[in-house]
């Protein structure tokens, strides 16, 4: 079973990949200029999984320091 930092680690990962998959799906790795309403969703969608980490992190310490 996973430890405390091993359920960190895979929501690490899996915002990651959610941020990879998203990024592709809104066209950002390619080569074509990107719309304003595309740049907007994109750092609308990086604030969501900086904040979904942030979380993840802050729950992380909760359950270090009162279990």
């Amino acid at each position: 079973m996973l430890g405390k930092f091993g359920i960190f680690a895979v929501i690490i990962i899996l915002v990651f990949l959610f941020f990879l998959v998203i990024s592709y799906g809104a066209g950002s790795f390619s080569r074509k200029e990107k719309k304003p309403e595309i740049k907007k969703y994109l750092k609308s969608v990086n604030a969501l999984l900086i904040f979904i980490i942030i979380v993840g992190a802050i729950l992380m310490l909760f359950l270090q320091f009162f279990s």
